[in-house]
């Protein structure tokens, strides 16, 4: 079932993603001083009662974009119309009816959809003349809030139920995996997310840095809806400034990789590896997230290596996810594309994978054979036996008699050990160690 769009517009610097990010109850989009900050469409789901419907933010109509982008930013603004339902024309209180808000009301009278008014930074006090005001462009229907005080989301959620049929939250397809692509910047992330849509969903640039926010994007295929995270492209830390806007799609690229079921995480073929992707490897992996290294642009090296050449030169770059598959593709052209979406369902349900408790004993028996975690002031370090508590990732608890005493070294073996030996070999196991007295379990846990 599809939901219906309340898209959000409205001129720069009105408070359109503060108001995206009160609808939805947590910050999404980037909030900024600075003109143009949002240019993809940003989308979230909103539940209001016992119904939903999608939110869309937008970029600011009429925007000068310093990286020429403003013609893109446009074409975004214009699909989010065309999709929606409902048209949230946000205004600003403080600053009056300007030539600029009276453009975007011309260009939005196009469409002939229902249009509520949203007058954003408005006090108690201020409301009527507000009101009074902002009624001259056209909109009869107004709401006024306050999204630096958190003022009027209710009122607003009631007015936006009052006009648009919401969908019943049981009727939504929810996504069978949730994918999040990162990569330093310029490495074709969303390129790719355009090959999956099918169509231009977010803005594809080679200027650096051009997506800023994380976005959504939902993929039907097969029956099965698959999200998308795209996410700002990455670059050394040490030029990021905390009040720079980079700073904080860094930081949502990380808050994609712990929202994703697996990540991809995109590689230039025909560019080296360097320190943004070491960061990216490590923080997969801190996290224990199954991922697939998707090496993009693969038909400008074609001939020149081979998959084979890029796991040997992977595997010792990224030591801590040596065990993740590689997959050697064009977004560009559509190759291999599906086939990687393929291969990060087989990794997740890998992940989902729990071991039999027998089994699982079997294999530590013979990792132990091979070699013991070694000893402790003089007195033999006893593993006692193994069990799994979770999925997603696998976790495993292994009871030994001196926990504290067992190194990261033989941790490491242990679980490379463990890969090699079961199903589990090509997403991230979780190793705990607990102090236990000799008991063998029995069975398989409840």
């Amino acid at each position: 079932m599809t939901m219906a769009g309340v898209a959000i517009v409205g001129r720069p610097n009105v408070g359109k993603s503060s108001l995206f990010n009160l609808l939805a109850g947590r910050r999404i989009s980037i909030v900024d001083p600075t003109a143009g900050v949002t240019r993809d469409r940003i989308t979230t789901t909103i539940a209001h009662g016992e119904g939903v419907f999608e939110l869309i933010d937008t970029g600011g109509h009429g925007v000068e974009d310093r990286d020429n982008l403003t013609d893109e930013i446009e074409s975004q603004i214009r699909a989010a119309v065309d999709q929606a339902a409902l048209l949230l024309l946000v205004v600003d209180a403080k600053t009056g009816v300007t030539p600029l808000d009276r453009t975007v009301a011309k260009f939005i009278r196009r469409f002939a959809k229902p249009v509520l008014l949203v007058i954003n930074k408005v006090d108690g006090a201020g409301q009527a003349q507000a009101e009074s005001e902002f009624f001259s462009l056209g909109f009869p229907d107004a709401v006024c809030v306050s999204c630096t005080h958190h003022r009027g989301r209710g009122e607003l959620l009631d007015a936006i139920a009052g006009r648009v049929d919401l969908s019943p939250a049981a009727g939504i397809d929810q996504p069978v995996l949730k994918l999040a692509v990162v990569g330093k910047r310029n490495a074709g992330k969303s390129t790719l997310i355009n090959t999956l849509a099918g169509c231009n969903r977010v803005i594809v640039s080679d200027v650096p840095g051009t997506t800023r926010d994380s976005v959504d994007v939902s993929i039907r295929m097969e029956d099965k809806t698959f999200l998308m995270i795209d996410t700002a492209g990455v670059r050394r830390r040490s030029k990021m400034t905390t009040d720079d806007l980079e700073f904080y799609s860094y930081h949502r690229a990380q808050r994609s990789i712990r929202r994703a079921d697996v990540s991809l995480m995109l590689l230039d073929a025909s560019l080296e590896a360097g320190d943004v992707d070491q960061k990216l490897a490590r923080y997969i992996a801190e996290n224990f997230k199954p991922v697939i290294f998707v090496v993009n642009k693969w038909d400008l090296v074609k001939g020149r290596a081979s998959p084979a050449d890029f796991g040997q030169y992977l595997g010792t770059l990224f030591p801590q996810l040596a065990f993740a598959p590689i997959s050697c593709i064009s977004a560009l052209n559509n190759d291999n594309v599906l086939e990687t979406l393929q291969l990060a369902m087989n990794l997740y349900q890998q992940s989902g994978i729990r071991l039999p408790t027998a089994q699982l004993n079997s294999v530590v028996e013979e990792i132990v054979a091979l070699r013991g975690p070694g000893s402790h002031h003089g007195r033999r370090i006893k593993v006692y036996y193994a069990t799994q508590i979770d999925v997603h990732p696998p976790t495993i608890v292994l009871f030994v008699n001196h926990p504290d005493a067992v190194d990261e070294e033989y941790e490491r073996f242990f679980v490379r050990e463990l890969r090699q030996r079961t199903v589990l070999r090509e997403v991230p196991i979780r190793l705990l160690l607990r102090g236990h007295r000799s008991r063998r379990p029995q069975g398989d846990p409840a």
